[in-house]
């Protein structure tokens, strides 16, 4: 893989794999977000349907986050580990080259690790 957009795209692809979004809900997201058109494979109507759909997964996604912070399942210092993680796979991402399958699974098993971590805090 020596192209980003390969790299970005599985990348993406084993993140989508582990979160609650599908494929498709993280395409329509992304495309609503950017203000681009929809898919030319996705009829107008299932297009603003799973518009709508996402955007009350991300609304409940969000109200979830609030949630468990404030009964201290997810507590502030959880959240600076997930904004460091953030910020560490942003550079990741701005540095795709030196990267091929291998490093992005064990990244992939570093964050799962942390995940894991933060869960048993």
């Amino acid at each position: 893989m020596e192209n980003k957009e390969d790299i970005n795209n599985l990348f993406l692809s084993k993140l989508i794999e582990k979160s609650l979004f599908t494929n498709r809900q993280i395409q329509i997201i992304y495309n609503f977000k950017k203000k681009e058109k929809r898919p030319k494979e996705i009829s107008s109507g299932a297009y603003y349907r799973e518009v709508r759909q996402s955007k009350t997964k991300l609304r409940k996604l969000f109200y979830s986050i609030l949630l468990l912070n404030l009964i201290n399942v997810m507590k502030d210092d959880q959240i600076t580990v997930l904004n460091s993680m953030l910020i560490k796979l942003r550079m990741f991402e701005d540095n795709h080259a030196k990267y091929h399958d291998k490093e992005i699974t064990n990244v992939i098993n570093v964050i799962e690790d942390l995940i894991n971590r933060i869960i048993d805090m």
